[in-house]
């Protein structure tokens, strides 16, 4: 039961899908994306714990992280049809294509869990009364406001990225439908 609650194999998923893309099959890990998408969201939440900055309107970081997810949700579909319909190809050149779009679905998947930490701490700050607080209250406070923006971060950076691979599984499918579709001209 515990294994429901463990995001761990997603979390491979996304590490093992942020690679540069290549068909001889030797593909080295892309530490500018890593780096990106990890150390973005770090440096958020360090700078935001470094300067004890208590989010007062932490709704509004629920809101914005809320319509991330809901736009990732959208593309979701979109790639588990693509990836179906390359899989029912069986083409051994389409094995990069479905390595990318695992990783368009990995990367929504965990904007998922992050959206989900950040609304059970955005949601425990607004319940706590950070006026004249004891030093350990300020700090759980200060650490549950820089969820919420850290997780913003990370889920725009998988946004950006998922767009990314969006536009290149939605090119990739005009030249696979172009193809297949020659004869018909013919």
């Amino acid at each position: 039961m515990l294994d429901r609650f463990n995001p761990r194999p997603l979390l491979g998923g996304v590490l093992s899908g942020l690679r540069r893309r290549s068909t001889n099959g030797a593909e080295k890990p892309d530490w500018g994306a890593r780096v990106a998408l990890f150390g973005i969201p770090a440096v958020v939440a360090t700078a935001l714990i470094a300067t004890q900055t208590i989010a007062n309107e932490a709704e509004m970081m629920l809101a914005a992280a809320a319509l991330l997810v809901g736009a990732l949700l959208a593309g979701f579909a979109q790639v588990a049809a693509w990836r179906e319909r390359i899989l029912t190809r069986g083409r051994k050149v389409d094995a990069v294509r479905i390595r990318a779009l695992n990783e368009a679905g990995a990367l929504i998947l965990m904007s998922i869990h992050v959206s989900v930490g950040a609304a059970v701490a955005v949601f425990i700050l607004a319940l706590m009364d950070t006026e004249d607080v004891e030093p350990l209250t300020h700090w759980i406070a200060v650490t549950l406001g820089a969820a919420g923006p850290a997780a913003l971060a990370y889920v725009a950076l998988s946004l950006i990225f998922v767009a990314n691979l969006l536009w290149d599984g939605f090119v990739n499918e005009e030249a696979d439908n172009t193809r297949e579709n020659l004869s018909d001209f013919e």
